[in-house]
């Protein structure tokens, strides 16, 4: 079985959560993530993470604060590889999701 651990972070940006929910899908997507899905009931989104050395899945919470969006982003990957000694799976599974969302 695997090794999971996990990383959350919270940040605000400008927008209404119907627009940000959609600059988080199109982030995803092109992050390359997989299976993304969105719960719209709840503002959630999730997807999975799966390249050659980084195994792992995201959720992603969205709560509205006046002309604000809170983004609640949590992380979860397999740690039990040698490719985790080098760089933290965590890290670049946030880092897929945030370098696109710009």
């Amino acid at each position: 079985m695997a090794v999971r651990k996990s990383k959350e972070q919270n940040f605000q940006v400008s927008g209404n959560v119907t627009e940000i929910k959609e600059k988080c899908l199109t982030a995803l997507n092109n992050g390359g993530f997989s299976k993304v899905s969105s719960n719209d009931l709840l503002n959630e989104i999730s997807a999975n993470y799966k390249k050659a050395t980084v195994v792992g899945k995201i959720q992603i919470v969205l709560t509205e604060q006046n002309d604000k969006t809170n983004i609640n982003v949590k992380s979860t990957a397999n740690s039990d590889n040698i490719f985790a000694l080098f760089s933290s799976p965590n890290d670049k599974i946030m880092n897929a999701f945030k370098d696109n969302l710009g």
